[in-house]
């Protein structure tokens, strides 16, 4: 069959000679009326061969050489004199009038020296374009490929190109160990690289190669026809279904974008597509220590890895967040966030000769303004969290991406999030039904377009305390852009303490927050994690003192008196939590004179609050070690709360609100 054999050869006469025959057998797979084919043989010069010998060739070959009496001359000679054979069928269609530089094509390639022979579809190089650039172009254009066949319920032809195709032996299916009979296995394991044998402008053709397929070098005539055939099924398809094979112009476009700005190029792809992907905006809100962080990372973490389980261990959802950092990213707002911190700003910054400049984030160097004896001031675009992972989630449409804001009613959302605030909504994404775009400040230099679109692959996830009164998530239109799920307390995770007499955790919760509801809100109620991580008497105790007395004091602040409800604190109990003061003679003291007696004066008795103290007893924090002074007697008000109606001295008229009153604020 002439097309291998010209495939196959390494003298320009066998090439010159076989290609007329050649191509005739080509058409018979790429018919004239649908198909053209252009040819390019590449020959070895005398500069290909000396830049080869002294630049290309590596160093542990060359001695080796040079130590069996070899040189330039004859390392030419053992090329032989075909660099590359290059055949292309392009589909008329396409092309009104071929042009070797736009569009795309078959190739049918061989390098006879190193015995490669590869078929594939192609795009074309320019002598500037950066051969790694063009490779993660022309894998891009791939993916774009094979999604659209799945879709259709067909396989990819061949696979993606990569550096070790044109550097090292990946295309090279039998390594080749001698060099005539010289045997080079103790400087080259791995045998010849493609790198000893090519030039610059192979590598960029190769780099053009959008889907490549190697050929076995003991492949049948018929075998290798009817992989022909199975390409050209495959690339007509392409040309009359799928964007942007379609059409010259939409390649070259989609295509030269890409090579400016890969995540442009990718926004723009997923524009004319419909995604499957239904973007998650989510707050989740509860009263303080339900686990909304934790749920709102757990949740983050499915996202990225749908089957994870963290069965009940708290820190792995963590651990897991924590290494998926190009994915996963963390932020909490506050009063002073603003825009420029979470998307995009201008920041000045110190050129120091001789040092490291320390980046507080990716940016783009602008323009020096000034210097001063120690450095150059110059600035740079500052792009936030929010930006980049807007960035990565369109270069990686693929992956899921996950921005988690911790108290996200603790910021000024309208101000924070700016012209952000329209793409939020699953249906203004990209490949959504109605995309909107937002115009960045400050966009790369680089960069075509200035527009950016929200990917339907990056999921924000919120938390917010629902006891913040003072803070509200902005407006209505704000809000309904995001759905809310509440996290309320659950008290059955916890359990009895490991003590004699225990208590009992959940009843404690539960009791704690049904007067809370009564006496305020749900919304003011303690999370259960509160007394998660529990194990002992003293270990309740010092969460009552440290959390939720003083919770509680905020809750009831300046009427303290609805906290000792919540605590079940009455002047009669034998236990009580706090040391409540004396009313009787408490006047006298104060004034020598009786309330009688002042009252003639024009005195009008009034309420003033005092503040409580803790019943050493019950806590005593000038001890050494802070702790109860009486363990049982602590552990007695704190089983009290829960179990005080149960209790005989815990009667009506030992809590009524007026006992209580008189007990607290004395006049």
């Amino acid at each position: 069959m002439k097309i291998l054999d010209l495939l196959r050869a390494k003298s320009k006469s066998i090439c010159e000679s076989s290609r007329s025959q050649a191509l005739s057998e080509l058409a018979t797979v790429f018919p004239s009326n649908e198909w053209g084919i252009e040819t390019d043989f590449n020959y070895y010069t005398d500069d290909n061969a000396k830049n080869l010998w002294n630049n290309e060739l590596r160093k542990g070959v060359k001695r080796k050489l040079e130590a069996e009496g070899w040189d330039k001359e004859k390392y030419e000679a053992w090329l032989g004199e075909v660099h590359f054979t290059n055949i292309n069928p392009y589909r008329k269609s396409l092309f009104e009038r071929y042009r070797s530089n736009a569009g795309w094509r078959v190739v049918i390639m061989s390098i006879p020296r190193a015995n490669v022979i590869v078929i594939g579809i192609a795009s074309h190089y320019q002598n500037a374009q950066n051969h790694n650039r063009l490779g993660e172009v022309s894998n891009l254009i791939f993916d774009i490929a094979r999604e659209a066949l799945e879709e259709s319920g067909q396989e990819m032809y061949g696979r993606k190109i990569s550096s070790s195709d044109w550097d090292q032996n990946g295309l090279i299916l039998s390594p080749i160990r001698f060099i005539d009979d010289i045997s080079i296995d103790e400087v080259a394991p791995d045998g010849l690289n493609l790198k000893d044998v090519r030039t610059t402008t192979l590598k960029k053709i190769l780099a053009s190669f959008i889907s490549i397929q190697v050929i076995p070098s003991a492949i049948t005539d018929a075998e290798f026809l009817a992989e022909l055939s199975k390409l050209a099924q495959f690339s007509k398809y392409l040309a009359e279904h799928v964007y942007p094979f379609s059409g010259l112009e939409e390649f070259e476009t989609l295509r030269a974008l890409a090579l400016q700005d890969m995540a442009s190029a990718g926004a723009r792809l997923q524009l004319r597509k419909k995604s499957s992907t239904r973007s998650i905006v989510r707050v989740y809100y509860g009263p303080p220590g339900t686990g909304k962080t934790l749920t709102a990372v757990r949740e983050a973490v499915k996202l990225i890895e749908a089957g994870f389980d963290d069965k009940g261990d708290v820190t792995s959802s963590f651990s897991r967040f924590n290494e998926h950092r190009e994915q996963c990213a963390f932020v909490t707002f506050h009063p002073s966030l603003q825009y420029e911190d979470l998307v995009e700003s201008i920041r000045p910054t110190v050129e120091v000769p001789s040092e490291t400049e320390e980046d507080g984030g990716p940016g783009e160097r602008l323009a020096p303004s000034g210097s001063s004896s120690n450095g150059h001031l110059s600035y740079r675009i500052h792009e936030g969290v929010l930006l980049r992972m807007i960035r990565r989630a369109l270069k990686s449409p693929g992956k899921e991406f996950v921005l988690v804001i911790d108290e996200i009613n603790r910021g000024d959302l309208s101000r924070i999030l700016g012209p952000l605030i329209s793409t939020l909504e699953t249906d203004k994404r990209v490949g959504a039904e109605f995309p909107i775009g937002f115009e960045l400040q400050y966009p790369r230099s680089a960069e075509l377009e200035s527009r950016l679109f929200m990917p339907s692959n990056l999921h924000l996830i919120g938390t917010m305390n629902s006891s913040d009164r003072n803070i509200a998530l902005v407006d209505h239109a704000l809000r309904r852009r995001f759905d809310f799920i509440e996290v309320p307390p659950e008290p059955n995770v916890l359990n009895f303490t490991k003590d004699n007499p225990s208590i009992d955790c959940a009843r404690l919760l539960t009791c704690i927050n049904s007067r809370i509801e009564h006496l305020i809100d749900a919304d003011h109620c303690i999370g259960h994690g509160y007394f998660v991580g529990c194990d002992t008497n003293v270990q309740v105790v010092e969460r009552m003192v440290k959390k939720i007395i003083p919770l509680l004091r905020e809750y009831f602040y300046g009427n303290e008196g609805l906290m000792l409800l919540v605590l079940g604190v009455a002047p009669n109990l034998s236990h009580r939590i706090f040391s409540l003061p004396e009313k009787d003679g408490e006047f006298k003291k104060l004034f020598s004179v009786d309330q009688d007696v002042a009252a003639s004066l024009g005195y009008r008795a009034h309420s003033t609050p005092r503040n409580l103290r803790l019943d050493a007893r019950f806590w005593n924090a000038s001890r050494l070690v802070p702790g109860p002074d009486d363990e049982n007697y602590a552990v007695a008000c704190v089983r009290q709360i829960y179990g005080a109606a149960h209790s005989s001295e815990f009667s009506s008229e030992n809590l009524s609100a007026s006992s209580i009153n008189e007990a607290f604020n004395p006049v």
